[in-house]
């Protein structure tokens, strides 16, 4: 199970890291942010490939 969280804030840190500096001293808040989209993102995405059509 930790290695999901591992890859979502993994995933953030890269997005992050286009939109600000990673020595910005609230870049885990933002970090954090985008590992919740991704989290939405991938959710999202396994959701519209099963559905029934």
């Amino acid at each position: 199970m930790e290695w999901i969280l591992q890859t979502l804030m993994m995933l953030g840190a890269k997005a992050a890291s286009i939109f600000i500096s990673p020595a910005s001293p609230n870049f885990e808040v933002v970090q954090g942010m985008m590992a919740i989209l991704a989290l939405v993102g991938l959710v999202l995405l396994v959701t519209f490939a099963f559905r029934k059509k």
